[in-house]
């Protein structure tokens, strides 16, 4: 029989991988479309960008959550989850950022 739980458990973690692995391919795809010779520079600006953030940082969220529901020894869980608040915590904020950004571009073009 599947243990459901544990299979949305260890869905969460890979999960959370696959999101920073897109993300990341994102963010170097982004870096080289501009055809500049400094990728690597261009590359940590795509990082810093607040919607790159949130997608990296909700993927580190889902990854410490998968990982907090698959552990068993209690120290772990509280770890992995204190991390995972943690992300939630740069989610927000960051979404906050690109709110500010979103706002600015708009109030500039009146």
């Amino acid at each position: 029989m599947i243990d459901w739980l544990n299979l949305i458990s260890n869905s969460l973690w890979i999960l959370g991988l696959v999101l920073a692995l897109a993300t990341l391919s994102y963010a170097s795809w982004q870096a080289s479309s501009n055809h500049e010779k400094s990728v690597r520079k261009e590359f940590r600006l795509a990082l810093g960008r607040p919607s790159i953030q949130i997608a990296f940082n909700l993927a580190g969220v889902l990854f410490c959550a998968g990982l907090a529901a698959t552990s068993i020894k209690i120290y772990e869980i509280v770890l992995w989850t204190i991390l995972a608040i943690a992300f939630g915590v740069w989610v927000i904020l960051s979404w906050i950022q690109m709110v500010k950004v979103v706002h600015n571009k708009g109030a500039g073009q009146h």
